[in-house]
């Protein structure tokens, strides 16, 4: 089999998939199979090292996340059934969905609803410290010394324990950034997968024979 005619018949057995995504795989195994030709490979070989085109569609569409490859499959069998049950269970998977998503959303909101009250109470401190440097200002016009210091002592006290909650809030902040992406990507995982994931299959497809 030419390169030609394996890139043709895997575009065909791909066609459940948008037509981009198709081209996309097409160029990886071009470029897979022009390697292999590099390395001394005739054009049968370097097909044949492919792998059949049934593994090569099906290890594709197991790269898929979990929805768009049950899609996909299902499109594969029967465009008709896709649409049958996309219809017939819509009064299930349409409720599951905003359900999913309305978790998501609460879950990365309740995330940086934490980082917000941090810095909330930082603020509050510093308030506080400003509040109680004004009031030394005022003591000191009325020449209450006990007033004076009780008041500058609070005031730097407050912005002191502001200082280090704005610190903290400032770390928190951080590490909850880090755990809402996280979440995200979890969230997204049945839905998207990262483009990255196809050149560690091409590291790791068809190795070259010796």
């Amino acid at each position: 089999m030419t390169r030609d005619e394996f890139l043709n018949r895997l575009g065909e057995l791909l066609a459940c998939l948008p037509a981009d995504q198709v081209k996309e795989t097409q160029e990886f195994y071009a470029e897979a199979i022009a390697d292999r030709m590099e390395d001394g490979m005739t054009e049968a070989e370097a097909v044949a090292a492919m792998g059949t085109l049934g593994e090569v569609a099906e290890a594709t569409l197991d790269e898929l996340p979990a929805v768009p490859r049950a899609i996909a499959r299902t499109k594969r069998k029967s465009t008709a059934l896709l649409w049958a049950l996309a219809i017939v269970g819509s009064p299930v998977w349409i409720p599951l969905l905003f359900a999913f998503v309305a978790v998501a959303a609460t879950v990365y909101i309740c995330i940086w609803v934490l980082a917000l009250c941090v810095w909330i109470v930082a603020a509050a401190f510093g308030g506080a410290g400003v509040v109680g440097l004004l009031f030394t200002v005022d003591g000191i016009i009325i020449g209450h010394v006990p007033y004076v210091l009780t008041s500058m002592g609070m005031g730097f006290a407050s912005i002191g324990v502001a200082l280090l909650a704005g610190a903290g809030a400032w770390t928190a902040s951080k590490q909850i950034a880090r755990l809402s992406a996280l979440w995200a990507k979890k969230a997204v995982s049945p839905f998207w997968k990262d483009r990255g994931s196809k050149s560690r299959r091409g590291a790791e497809a068809a190795p070259l024979t010796a």
